[in-house]
């Protein structure tokens, strides 16, 4: 029988090599690759957000990973209700989705107090200040926010549509706005609106709104205080109410001026600010990245505002005051609606 030994032994050998060589075909056969689970979370439907979204999303469903199938999203809003909010970003936490991506500070704000562990990958934008908005980031460096939170920044150009409206009209002393106060990205835009306006000699008389139902009474009253223009920020609360407010300000008969370019299609009459779909495309090539193998231990956190000046100038024949479209400011007009 030895004789045989030899060789019964070698064929067991080949046999063996043969499997394991296989196995990791077979492995792939037996094991797809997993899915990433990503919840989009959106804090209301107004505009700003809604465009951001469009933009995550479009930025996403172009990349391989969703091509081949490896990307599966969910989409939550809580229609500017944080209880709802509150418990969406339990929901997710709950359901330990691998991503969730949120847009505005609120939604920031209860995703990341959900989130405190890291159980899940935070990507946030759409964000006004996101070191002012208390989830731990201290500044922009890779070392300066948590392992587990990462994103953009879009701090609208307050300074920028309040210069845009002095070339515009000379005289202006006197500007209105209302804005809500337990809102962080509000707080951030008008602190740096009182320091250009004391820059530029304009008194800014402001009101607060701590709910919609409240944005068109209070910006009846700012408008009797002799105000020349009303003007609106980074505010979640204002902006779901934004045709309330271009509606008081035609009331008094004075103009709306903003830092979204798109106030301009519903009654603004000037508005310098960011193109949110850009600001959700960017979101979404950082989405991919991660999901590509990017440690988010490397990224920092940018401010992105790639800037727009819309001037409706049909409005601007309305108002009272002395408004005009000097040549330089046409010239870099992104869009003259007449």
């Amino acid at each position: 029988m030895k004789p045989f030994i030899r060789p019964f032994l070698f064929l067991i050998a080949v046999c063996s090599i043969l499997l394991l060589s296989d196995l990791q075909n077979r492995k792939g056969a037996i094991r797809p690759l997993k899915k990433m689970r990503i919840a989009v979370f959106r804090y209301s439907s107004n505009q700003i957000l809604e465009e951001t979204e469009r933009g995550l999303l479009d930025r996403i469903r172009i990349s391989e990973p969703f091509k081949k199938n490896r990307i599966e999203i969910r989409r939550y809003c809580a229609e500017g209700d944080m209880p709802t909010a509150n418990m969406i970003a339990r929901n997710i936490v709950g359901e330990k989705f691998d991503m969730a991506v949120s847009i505005s500070t609120p939604a920031l704000q209860v995703m990341a107090n959900a989130n405190k562990d890291g159980t899940v990958l935070h990507v946030f934008c759409a964000v006004t200040d996101p070191v002012a908005s208390g989830v731990g980031i201290t500044g922009i460096r890779t070392d300066q926010h948590p392992a587990h939170l990462v994103g953009i920044g879009t701090f609208q150009p307050v300074e920028g549509v309040f210069r845009v409206a002095r070339r515009m009209n000379p005289d202006l002393k006197k500007v209105g706005v209302v804005w809500c106060t337990s809102e962080t990205c509000s707080e951030a835009c008008v602190k740096k609106a009182r320091i250009i306006c004391k820059e530029l000699g304009i008194e800014l008389v402001e009101m607060t709104a701590e709910t919609v139902s409240q944005v068109y009474e209070a910006a009846l009253a700012v408008g009797s205080k002799g105000v020349e223009a009303m003007w609106i920020g980074g505010d979640n609360v204002v902006e779901s109410a934004i045709e309330m407010y271009i509606g008081a300000a035609r009331k008094n008969n004075i103009p709306m001026i903003s830092n979204n370019p798109k106030h301009t299609l519903k009654g603004g009459m000037a508005s310098l600010g960011a193109n949110y779909y850009e600001v959700g495309k960017t979101a979404g090539e950082m989405v991919v990245s991660l999901i590509d193998g990017l440690n988010p231990k490397k990224i920092e956190i940018k401010n992105v505002v790639p800037e727009k000046l819309y001037i409706n100038d049909s409005v601007r024949k309305t108002v009272k005051g002395n408004w005009t479209i000097p040549e330089d400011l046409a010239a870099r007009t992104d869009s003259l609606i007449r």
